[in-house]
């Protein structure tokens, strides 16, 4: 995996903000994060992309993930990722077209999701 660390980059920049920072466990490419910079035009959009894309990655992993040190209920992770990536889009302006959305607890029992799959929850 291309992996660099430089605050003097936009690149580094978006890796700090998005705490991509271990050399061990880069979770994006630079050339991930050239992508999110390259269609955000701004760092602060690109963290956003760019949590949105590793909220997404996680969303569909087991119920327990592992983020850095941290070892938690997806939901929980994920709901924290997509307000921190809405929160880097108000710093610019910027509006993720179509893909940013409020995540928000959800009821994640046996019996509540069957009924989601079966399209009987909202």
């Amino acid at each position: 995996m291309a992996y660099t660390y430089d605050l003097a980059t936009d690149i580094g920049k978006v890796r700090r903000n998005i705490g991509d920072t271990s050399t061990s466990a880069a979770h994006f490419t630079d050339a991930e994060l050239t992508s999110f910079v390259s269609d955000g035009g701004s760092v602060e959009a690109a963290s956003g992309l760019a949590l949105m894309a590793w909220a997404a990655s996680l969303a569909t992993e087991d119920e327990l993930v592992t983020v850095g040190s941290f070892t938690g209920d997806r939901r929980d992770v994920v709901g924290k990722m997509m307000r921190l990536a809405q929160s880097y889009f108000t710093l610019v302006g910027y509006t993720a077209t179509g893909a940013f959305y409020e995540v928000t607890a959800l009821d994640w029992t046996p019996e509540t999701a069957v009924a989601r799959e079966r399209l009987e929850v909202e």
